[in-house]
């Protein structure tokens, strides 16, 4: 059934909250309704996304609110939880669409499959401006730009995934190269979480490695939150790879690889997509991390006179100076600017300003391509760094033009 059809057979009561939701814009307020992880294993990760939309909103509201239609209005966000399951993800952007009738919905502010989910909504609400947070999976991507009238409201905040297999690629390449890592039989062994966002980088790395002569010799994946590796290492230690590399989003999974690979004596040069940047991953291993690659580091408080001034706001409001806090504020800051450039929750208006979105945050400088609706990456726009964990600090060893330290082998 089409859900604008099904919003036709509520009760009474739902019409109320349809009414009181229309009531509310009237008299002043724009509502955004929200979909993350707040409980199970990416909860770190959608607790802090929540934190910084609920900063960068109230600093706005604090300023007397946005333009819209010729009137001052507060901004209201709505969030409901998905846990990390694409099914809960869209029952409940269904339950904001629907019942409490949002203007914008963030539709998944953290992974990839929830947003994937999502968009199949799309089509059935398409006077809503639907934008994403930090999912970085390239389908989203690609389907845009494979029905881009479809999808023409859909926004996608975060990089997309060959970003992060540049980096992943680029720095492990070019150490081997520079003789900086052993690279004897030059192979690799993945050992990821298997969900859209570690498949998507999967598959742009493989072929780029291949390009360079390396061989992919295993590819472990294991379900989200996983943390008994012991069988998965016990076969790396038979195929011994010059290098293993580990994607996950959820700390402890991290944690676990990283203890059960120190424990087991294994000094493979290791490279971590996302999870080396959460303080609880740092917190649970200390010493443990010494040497560890890893991209993207984004707050690089450290080495960036920006970002330190960036960080130092982050924590005097009661927010950690890491990846999540600084997506979250970056995620609201360039709907902030979109909203009020539009002057308008139309769908057609607000489009029209995210695709001429040019907006500096901290950590990077956001404009949209208008074909995949995603932000465009390189040295004029957003770059990725690769960091390296030294003396309990992450500091960035690549690209060498940004190496704030230069990499320090391990041993």
């Amino acid at each position: 059934m089409n859900l604008r059809a099904y919003a036709g057979c509520f009760t009474a009561a739902a019409v109320g909250v349809f009414l009181g939701a229309s009531a509310a814009l009237a008299q002043g307020t724009v509502t955004i309704g929200a979909v993350g992880p707040f409980s199970g294993p990416s909860a770190t990760s959608g607790l802090a996304m929540k934190k910084s939309w609920d900063y960068v909103t109230g600093k706005v509201n604090a300023a007397g609110g946005i333009e819209i239609d010729g009137k001052k209005k507060q901004i209201k966000i709505i969030f409901e939880d998905d846990q990390s399951k694409p099914e809960v993800g869209v029952s409940a952007a269904q339950k904001l669409l629907t019942r409490d009738g949002v203007d914008i919905l963030l539709a998944g502010l953290f992974n990839s499959s929830v947003t994937l989910a999502i968009m199949e909504l799309v089509p059935d609400y398409d006077d809503k401006i639907f934008y994403s947070g930090q999912s970085v999976s390239s389908a989203i991507a690609g389907r845009i730009r494979a029905e881009p009238a479809k999808f023409k409201h859909f926004w996608k905040f975060g990089y997309n995934s060959d970003a992060l297999g540049s980096t992943v690629v680029g720095t492990i390449t070019d150490l081997a190269r520079d003789g900086k890592i052993p690279a004897k039989a030059k192979t690799i062994a993945f050992v990821v979480e298997d969900t859209d966002y570690s498949r998507s980088n999967i598959e742009v790395m493989k072929p780029d490695f291949a390009a360079d002569g390396w061989k992919i010799v295993a590819t472990e994946a294991v379900p989200l939150g996983y943390a008994d590796f012991y069988p998965q290492i016990s076969k790396l230690k038979q195929l011994n790879p010059d290098v293993i590399i580990s994607i996950f989003t959820a700390a402890n999974s991290g944690a676990a690889l990283v203890r059960q690979l120190a424990e087991q004596k294994m000094a493979t040069t290791h490279m971590a997509v996302y999870y080396p940047g959460l303080k609880e991953f740092r917190e649970a291993v200390g010493p443990l991390a010494n040497g560890l690659l890893y991209t993207p580091l984004l707050v690089d408080a450290e080495g960036s006179a920006a970002h330190r001034a960036f960080a130092a706001e982050m924590v005097a409001n009661g927010m950690a100076a890491s990846l999540d806090y600084g997506l979250g504020i970056c995620n609201a800051q360039v709907l902030m600017d979109a909203l009020a450039r539009a002057k308008s929750v139309n769908a057609d208006k607000l489009s029209a300003a995210l695709e001429k979105t040019d907006y500096n945050c901290a950590i990077g400088r956001w404009v949209f391509d208008p074909k995949s609706h995603s932000p465009r990456v390189g040295k004029d726009y957003f770059v990725l760094p690769a960091a390296q964990i030294q003396d309990g600090v992450p500091r960035i060893v690549w690209p060498a033009d940004r190496a704030a330290v230069p990499f320090k082998p391990r041993g």
